[in-house]
Parts: C-alpha cells; structure tokens; sequence
C-alpha cells in the first residue's frame, strides 16, 4: 500500500479520539462514500475491543471506502446505535450471510450482532504501529480471532477464580481476626 500517504484527511467525530489535520466530519466523509469519491482516511481508534491487534491510542488505522460486501476476516468500520445515539465501530467481519454481516472485535466477549451490509461505512487497508505497517490479511484474521477470543475466555475464567480466592481469603483472614 505505498500510495497511501501520510498527508490524508482524517476523520473527525470518531468516538473522541481523533488527531484531526484537515477537517472532515463524518457525516461528509459518509456523503462523498456514497458518492465514491471520499478519500482514505488516518484514525486512531478509541478502545480496547481490537486489541492486541489495534492499540488503543497508540496506533493509527488507515479507512478507505469499502467496494462491495466484505469477506469474512475483513476489518470495517460500521455504524452502530447504543442507548439510541450512532456510534462507530471498527471490528472484523465474523461471518457474511444474505447481505447481513456479524462482526466481532478480537477482544469482545461476544459477537456484536448482525448489521446490514448497508451499514458498513468502510475498511481497514492498514494498521500503523510505530514505524512499523500492517496490512490486515482477512484469512490470517479470522484465525488469528479464533485463538483470541479462547483465550480472552480463558483469561476471564482465570479472573474470576482469582477473584473468588481473593474472597475466600478476606473471609478466612476476618474469621482469625476475631
């Protein structure tokens, strides 16, 4: 992906935490997608729910519009609705089906849900880490999402036993205690 530069336009209003150049809301940035004519766009990501693959605040993900439905393993960026206020989330494509997408973030718990095809506002071409570029390969992806979301069960089972020998400790320590 060497044409893309580091001079491109990058998105404005995505979830708090964009470093803006130039200016462009996401309502124009939509406009000129449908259009097809909107430029890629540079944005670091708020959250956690792509980790360890997209740090958060520390690296950039570079968006262009999407050319069709995307495969499963496909990272996109899509519009979403919490508490009845649109957000924007960047996850991977889990599963395509009749023009329904399910998409799930590499560190989530559970799969977001399905959303139309429709809603799908752009992709991800490449993740900057530092010095280094990543060019998102959706066979890889999907993979590499599998062995994360086992382990992230894992790891919170692990947690939660952790927890409960934390409380049954307190309970012995206070039970000695008096």
């Amino acid at each position: 992906m060497r044409h893309l530069k580091n001079e491109m336009p990058r998105l404005n209003g995505f979830s708090g935490s964009v470093i803006v150049q130039r200016s462009l809301s996401i309502q124009e940035w939509r406009r000129m997608a449908a259009e097809g004519a909107a430029p890629p766009v540079r944005i670091q990501l708020n959250g956690v729910s792509m980790f360890p693959l997209v740090r958060w605040k520390r690296d950039y993900v570079t968006i262009v519009q999407p050319t069709g439905i995307p495969t499963a393993g496909d990272i996109v960026l899509y519009s979403d609705y919490l508490n009845g206020k649109e957000r924007y989330v960047v996850h991977r494509v889990w599963e395509v089906r009749e023009g329904k997408i399910l998409t799930w973030g590499d560190n989530c718990a559970a799969p977001d849900g399905w959303c139309a095809a429709k809603d799908i506002l752009g992709k991800v071409v490449l993740i900057e880490r530092g010095n280094r570029k990543i060019i998102p390969d959706p066979r890889k992806g999907i993979r590499w999402g599998k062995f994360w979301h086992q382990a992230g069960k894992a790891y919170r089972v692990l947690e939660s036993y952790k927890a409960a020998a934390g409380r049954r400790a307190r309970k012995l320590f206070e039970r000695g205690n008096r």
